[in-house]
């Protein structure tokens, strides 16, 4: 299969950009941050792999895409009930499918399915009327309420940012935006609260105060904090850093990657990463202005709130602010299939922006 004729200056060349150069402090960081060196080298071999797949998906034209959404949607379903049936337990979320040497997690793929999916259903009426929102909420219902009994309310999170995001560039009106808070905050003491294993109450529970058990339950943010702030201006250097390199900065490979980063690099480099961060969504938040389709500007804001929700929460958690909601840095943090829907979600956007004035 050979790529399209597409002008080359068709594509947004400086998030191109901004994807690699996160991706790479990420492996750098990850280098560093890793228990080994066999962690290193399964990131460093899903990297190629991930931009073969941004590359393969250009290959497509944005009707290809589309016409691959219900589809996709409905083996994202199917992946996720048979993932609650047999795979594999870690941190207590049955979430992933055990592949040997690598593993799998099916909710990655649920995120770009749903999106494509709400994206074609969301275009084609108005949110004028409360039965407006009957369609929407019946597509993504199931896929939140399968990754939430996982459980797993980081990644049902992540996909409710979607969803609003979507909402909110499709027009929701004010009135419903206050309407549906009024639900949400009725539902999180009755519905929600009630609903979340003991372990998760626990972790919001002690965030109000990490120092009633600082040995155990508050023990990772605490050590995350005192890492972050050892970074000082300038940080201690590659490999040098004393919380990350004794050990204590827990799950510092995935959850916990960004107060390995702040600690060797300091303020300087933390922030200079969030400032990479912020560039990388404002040129997707520009793309979203520039693309002529709804549908097209539907699919790259739901892939931006997602990116963008995952990673406030992310560094939120890693200064004490966010309860622990077992969040990755997205390019940044150890985990393959994050980085494939990464990647995935990424070349979608680039290729439905390229195609923003070609014939649908």
């Amino acid at each position: 299969m050979t790529l399209p004729r597409v002008p080359m200056l068709a594509y947004d060349w400086v998030l191109i950009s901004l994807v690699l150069l996160i991706n790479l402090v990420g492996l750098i960081t990850l280098y560093s941050a890793a228990p080994s060196k066999a962690v290193w080298t399964q990131q460093v071999v899903a990297v190629p792999i991930s931009v073969a797949l941004a590359v393969l998906v250009q290959t497509l034209s944005r009707r290809q895409i589309f016409s691959w959404a219900f589809p996709l949607y409905g083996l994202s379903i199917g992946l996720l009930v048979l993932v609650l049936l047999v795979g594999r337990e870690i941190n207590g979320a049955r979430a992933w499918f055990d592949l040997g040497p690598a593993s799998f997690q099916p909710s990655e793929v649920a995120k770009i399915s749903l999106v494509l999916v709400l994206a074609r259903v969301l275009a084609l009426r108005p949110l004028e009327r409360p039965t407006d929102y009957l369609l929407p909420i019946t597509i993504a219902a199931p896929v939140l309420g399968l990754v939430l009994i996982q459980p797993d309310l980081g990644g049902t999170l992540v996909l409710l940012a979607g969803v609003l995001g979507m909402l909110f560039v499709r027009g929701m009106p004010p009135r419903h935006i206050l309407v549906s808070s009024a639900v949400a905050a009725a539902l999180l003491p009755t519905v929600v609260w009630p609903n979340l294993s003991p372990y998760q109450r626990e972790r919001v529970a002690i965030l109000f105060d990490l120092s009633k058990d600082p040995q155990g339950k508050g023990f990772q943010q605490i050590q995350s904090t005192i890492a972050i702030g050892s970074g000082g201006l300038t940080g201690k250097g590659f490999g040098a850093g004393t919380q990350t390199q004794l050990g204590f900065v827990p799950e510092r490979q995935t959850d916990f990657i960004f107060s390995v980063l702040a600690e060797e690099w300091g303020f300087v480099g933390a922030v200079g990463l969030l400032f990479l961060y912020g560039l990388l969504f404002f040129r997707l938040g520009r793309m979203t202005t520039e693309c002529v389709r709804l549908e097209d500007r539907l699919v790259i804001a739901g892939i931006l709130s997602m990116l963008a929700f995952q990673v406030a929460v992310n560094v939120a958690v890693t200064l004490g602010l966010a309860p622990v909601t077992g969040l990755t840095l997205p390019l940044v943090s150890k985990g393959g299939s994050s980085l494939l829907a990464v990647y995935l979600g990424l070349g979608i956007a680039l290729l439905v922006h390229r195609d923003r004035y070609r014939e649908a």
